[in-house]
């Protein structure tokens, strides 16, 4: 992977879940909606200055 760069698609891992459930109150406030299913399906990463993901 070339730096800045996104991996490719991953399979979610329990760990990227935590991420999504941490995120899901601030998401439903932003969407002023509430979703009852809230789960990672697959993600990539990039590294920068820290590591951002992309989860869908």
């Amino acid at each position: 992977m070339m730096p800045g760069g996104l991996s490719e698609a991953k399979p979610a891992t329990p760990e990227v879940q935590h991420i999504v459930n941490e995120v899901k109150p601030q998401f439903e406030i932003r969407e002023n909606r509430t979703y009852g299913i809230f789960k990672a399906i697959v993600y990539k990463t990039q590294v920068v200055a820290g590591i951002n993901y992309f989860i869908k």
